[in-house]
C-alpha cells in the first residue's frame, strides 16, 4: 500500500510538472531587455584575479559622448564604445596586455562576441600602434553594440582606429 501511494504521488507530480511546462508562452514583453551596454569591464593577469578597472567611454551615432543619466542604450543607439586600460609603466612586465583576460558587468540577457577569455587587446599594427580588440554585446531582443578595448602603457598609445 506504501509503495502504490509513493507511486501515484510521483505520477500526479510528473503530470503536473508536464501541464504546468506545456502552458508556457512566449516571454512577456516586460521580460525582454534591448540592455547592450557594459557598465564595468577589468584586465585581469589570471581568472580569478580582481583586475584593473577599464575607462568606459560611450559614444552615440553622432560621435559625441553620452554619460551620467543621459546614458541609455537608446540614447547611444548606432554609436560606439571604447574601453581602455591605461597601466601605469610601472606595470611593465607585471601585466601582457597581448594575454590577458576580461571580465565585464553586464545585465542577465546580453552575449558579448567573442567570448572574455584570454585577448590581445594590444593589436598592434605594422607601425607598433595599438588598434585595439573589437567585441560585440547583443541584448536580450538582438540588438548590438560594438565595443573597442584597448590597453596601452602610459605615454605609448595614439588612438586612430574610430571614425
Amino acid at each position: 500500500m506504501k509503495l502504490l501511494y509513493k507511486n501515484l504521488l510521483f505520477i500526479f507530480i510528473t503530470v503536473a510538472s508536464v501541464v504546468g511546462f506545456a502552458s508556457c508562452q512566449k516571454a512577456d514583453e516586460d521580460f525582454k531587455h534591448d540592455n547592450n551596454l557594459i557598465s564595468d569591464m577589468r584586465l585581469k593577469m589570471n581568472p580569478t584575479a580582481e583586475g584593473i578597472k577599464g575607462v568606459i567611454t560611450e559614444y552615440n551615432a553622432a560621435g559625441e559622448v553620452v554619460s551620467g543619466k543621459d546614458l541609455t542604450a537608446k540614447a547611444v543607439q548606432g554609436g560606439y564604445g571604447k574601453i581602455e586600460f591605461i597601466l601605469k609603466r610601472s606595470l611593465i612586465g607585471a601585466y601582457d596586455l597581448e594575454s590577458c583576460y576580461l571580465s565585464a558587468s553586464l545585465t542577465f540577457d546580453e552575449v558579448i562576441t567573442p567570448p572574455l577569455t584570454r585577448h590581445n587587446i594590444t593589436n598592434r599594427d605594422a607601425n607598433g600602434v595599438a588598434q585595439g580588440t573589437e567585441f560585440i554585446v547583443t541584448s536580450g531582443i538582438g540588438t548590438t553594440r560594438r565595443y573597442i578595448v584597448i590597453g596601452y602603457f602610459e605615454g605609448e598609445y595614439i588612438f586612430t582606429g574610430e571614425e
